[in-house]
């Protein structure tokens, strides 16, 4: 599947799997586990800056807006890696999972 088809919970949880993240799939999403004693807590880092926000500096992605008249927001990373979204979020994450996985993500990947 291309990256640029996921809905925003696939992304999330190739988001995960990127960063070797385990992910249980509930109603509304996708959900992970801090520690094994404690409740599962809603994973959806394409929309919260908590979660996002730091794999974003970790992986040092770069944001810009409408980058080449693209009116939307572009995210890169080293070795030109280059992603778009509706928001710095989605565009980061695009980024941060083709950087680890590629374009094209497989069930078994």
């Amino acid at each position: 599947m291309n990256i640029n088809d996921l809905t925003l919970e696939q992304l999330d949880f190739w988001v995960a799997r990127a960063k070797g993240l385990a992910v249980e799939q509930q109603e509304d999403g996708y959900a992970y586990r801090a520690h094994p004693s404690l409740p599962p807590r809603k994973w959806a880092p394409t929309r919260y800056w908590s979660q996002g926000g730091p794999l974003i500096e970790e992986a040092r992605i770069d944001l810009n807006w409408d980058w080449e008249q693209s009116s939307e927001w572009t995210a890169s990373m080293e070795p030109e890696i280059n992603a778009q979204g509706s928001t710095a979020l989605i565009a980061a994450m695009r980024a941060y999972v083709l950087a680890k996985l590629g374009d094209e993500l497989h069930a078994s990947s």
